[in-house]
């Protein structure tokens, strides 16, 4: 393992742990066993290196995760959507820790949503070919759900969300 990712890995299991504003630069070097200097080298900032762990997040979440969101059956695209949070949670819990303690920061948001808008448009015209009435405002309620569920498996453990998604699949069986 290079220093370099030693150091984000380490950072990424502190501000997890304790939160971005209670980490130092310091305590990130001395758990990874490197100089502080080495951190700015690698990094520039405190922030540049919760960027840098945000955005390879969501890099590393895209690239373990293509084509589980497929274009396939309506139905099984928004069950499959339903699904999402308690494998992401279960495949990346520090990530996801680190994203709940900093739903506020605008790094955190920005990158979310990012990550979240192709699955907007195709999320709508799943409803509609699905034959939802509503399929604008059915997709804004999964995605409130999905981010919902998300949240509860970090903070209430994983598979706390499995009977509530599999109740949403439940009533997107047959169109509302």
């Amino acid at each position: 393992m290079t220093r370099k990712l030693s150091i984000a890995q380490t950072a990424e299991q502190l501000f997890a742990e304790r939160g971005y504003e209670n980490t130092s630069t310091l305590l990130i070097a001395k758990e990874a066993g490197v100089s502080e200097a080495l951190i700015f080298k690698h990094f520039g900032s405190k922030d540049k290196l919760l960027e840098y762990l945000i955005k390879n997040g969501y890099r590393r979440i895209v690239e373990h995760n293509r084509g589980m969101l497929s274009d396939g059956e309506p139905l099984e695209f928004i069950h499959s959507l339903l699904d999402l949070p308690h494998k992401l949670v279960s495949n990346e819990p520090k990530f996801w820790e680190l994203q709940y303690r900093l739903v506020d920061m605008p790094i955190s948001t920005s990158e979310h949503e990012r990550f979240l808008q192709p699955v907007n448009a195709r999320l709508v015209k799943a409803f509609k070919a699905a034959g939802y009435e509503n399929p604008q405002e059915e997709t804004q309620l999964l995605l409130l759900l999905v981010d919902a569920l998300w949240k509860r498996e970090v903070v209430q453990g994983i598979g706390s969300t499995n009977d509530l998604a599999q109740l949403m699949k439940r009533k997107y069986t047959a169109h509302g």
